[in-house]
């Protein structure tokens, strides 16, 4: 085993629970088309972004989307735009696009259970084209069956409610249907993309289909063809993974490649690594699983949760080293009330936070620490392994978000948690330097692989949304901000009134010399114009290269997939 302190850096959340750090209430407006514009947006003083109510049509990102563009079509970027000729390759973008059957009173209460529809922009020789399609899944089909006047009922984020009394659905026969649907037909997967074959590009010799997945926080994956964004298939559960013990529950949304060197880019040994919930005859436990381009999953380590089952949305990875946090959160096993609330109201807090590090080689477990702690959180941003080659001390680094428990503090917080292998200690410290809150943050070095990575530090710049946007009172004042943790500051933004943006794409410049030389790609929906519009800026200093208008209305969305050419 490799000496030394593991720094963790962790995406946090509210100690009043997840459920509403992340997700706005929707709207029950219906949405109204209005005249589209393409006009590109210019750079707004800090000083309007605190004023408040100047922000329009929020509501109207969170609607209904049902429209689908399933052809590739061409969106002209904006008059004086330009997209770098590096940026080669497809965005998609993952989401939810319904939320109610209105012949049925039918409502999904809770924005991550709208059903599954990705938007996707391809990008070649500095033109772009773009599609908006619900994926074709079996949850999804039961919804068409049904003439799309009803939702079939399972287990969700939160509960089904009848849009007249906006209370709950519920009943003996409704919850003997939510179970059973969800362990057989539930494969609605609108949360993130991910690329099991990331050595395999477009074309191919062997004229093998290059598909990506499609993933949610359940073992469900809808299998995509990347060059058609057609479903090809989707499942209820993964192939059993070899040394499973089990049921597989849950697995994080949050895949991670491997970070060891030796994963070569462009090679055809990249392994995805994954955490994983287990149900067994002795109780719940926690699985690090590994799978290979080949779709063969094994498992790495297995550790029992002894205070009950265990919510993961993330985890911590570095070239040697997997962390596990478990935040102070239990998942409620009855059925009546997962109906009644949805599993993420349901849960149950318990008074420690748990902190498991995994070295992957082995798959031994080299520290497994309560603290009393608790610490919330729901994305990990990045990890490194810092080793002090005099006394052998060292350790790795999660960032994770965090929300205030009460009063105007609703938004991410930075935090590292230090593991020090060495003596088996736990330190958290929160950066409270920062003010800005933020969501689904990124680096450069999201999603990356082989020589490609950095295990040995952190980060600089960390890029993401945040609501209250400079000050601002309002929720609906968002933002697009690079944050600087070496100066713990927020050293560039963009800030329009009106404009909604999603989780930021890192796109390096290949022969830049800074960590921040490249672009980012973000999906924005501009209130005013009620027009969706791909955003791509200069990752250096947040300003504006391109504007892409789309023509259509893409509702708020997740996570998301750069896959390169």
């Amino acid at each position: 085993m490799m000496g030394g302190l593991l720094k963790s850096s962790v995406f946090l959340a509210a100690s009043c629970g997840l459920a509403t750090s992340f997700a706005p209430h929707r709207s029950r407006r219906a949405y109204k088309p209005l005249p589209v514009s393409t006009q590109a947006p210019e750079q707004q003083q800090q000083q309007q972004a605190e004023e408040t109510a100047t922000n329009v049509n929020f509501e109207e990102w969170l609607a209904d989307a049902p429209e689908e563009i399933t052809k590739w079509k061409p969106c002209p970027i904006a008059d004086g735009g330009n997209i770098p000729s590096y940026v080669e390759g497809t965005l998609i973008r993952n989401g939810g696009g319904i939320w109610t059957a209105p012949n049925n009173n039918d409502e999904f209460s809770h924005i991550f259970d709208g059903f599954a529809k990705i938007h996707s922009y391809k990008i070649h020789n500095s033109q772009v084209e773009c599609q908006s399609r619900f994926l074709q899944g079996a949850w999804y089909k039961t919804f068409l069956e049904k003439d799309k006047q009803a939702f079939p009922t399972a287990i969700g984020t939160g509960p089904v409610l009848d849009s007249t009394n906006k209370e709950p659905k519920l009943g003996m026969i409704r919850t003997l249907q939510a179970l059973i649907n969800s362990a057989t037909i539930f494969d609605n997967t609108p949360v993130n993309i991910w690329d099991y074959q990331p050595h395999m590009k477009e074309s191919d010799s062997s004229n093998k289909i290059k598909t990506i997945a499609a993933l949610t926080d359940a073992p469900p994956r809808t299998t995509i063809d990347f060059n058609t964004m057609d479903t090809i298939s989707s499942s209820t559960i993964n192939p059993l993974a070899s040394g499973a013990k089990g049921y597989e529950l849950m697995e994080t949304a949050h895949p991670m490649y491997s970070q060891a060197k030796m994963a070569a880019v462009g090679g055809e040994g990249v392994d995805t690594y994954n955490v994983a919930v287990e149900l067994g005859l002795q109780g719940p436990s926690v699985t690090v699983v590994r799978e290979t381009s080949q779709g063969e999953r094994s498992i790495v380590a297995s550790i029992p949760s002894i205070d009950g089952t265990p919510y993961i949305h993330s985890y911590g990875m570095s070239a040697n080293y997997a962390m596990i946090v478990l935040q102070p959160l239990r998942l409620d096993p009855s059925p009546d009330r997962l109906l009644e609330l949805g599993f993420l109201r349901a849960m149950t807090h318990v008074d420690q936070t748990r902190i498991i590090v995994v070295e992957l080689a082995s798959g031994d477990v080299v520290l497994d620490k309560s603290i009393d702690e608790k610490v919330y959180f729901y994305h990990s941003i990045s990890q490194a392994e810092i080793v002090n080659d005099q006394e052998g001390d060292g350790g790795v680094t999660s960032k994770r978000r965090r929300v205030g428990s009460g009063g105007t503090s609703c938004t991410g917080k930075f935090c590292d948690i230090n593991c020090n292998l060495l003596d088996q200690s736990v330190e958290v410290d929160w950066k409270d330097e920062i003010e800005q809150g933020y969501e689904l943050p990124v680096t450069r070095y999201s999603r990356s692989f082989g020589s490609e990575c950095i295990s040995e530090k952190h980060p600089r710049y960390v890029y993401a949304f945040g609501a209250f946007a400079l000050g601002s009172k309002d929720y609906d004042n968002w933002g697009l901000f690079k944050f600087d943790l070496e100066e713990n500051k927020v050293s560039s933004y963009y800030q329009q009134d009106s404009v909604y943006l999603s989780e930021p794409i890192f796109v390096p410049n290949p022969d830049g010399e800074t960590e921040d030389d490249g672009v980012l790609l973000s999906q924005a929906y501009f209130g005013k114009e009620s027009e969706t519009k791909l955003l791509v800026f200069d990752g250096r200093n947040m300003e504006v290269m391109a504007t892409v208008p789309t023509g259509m209305r893409a509702p708020l969305d997740f996570h998301g997939a750069w896959i390169p050419n």
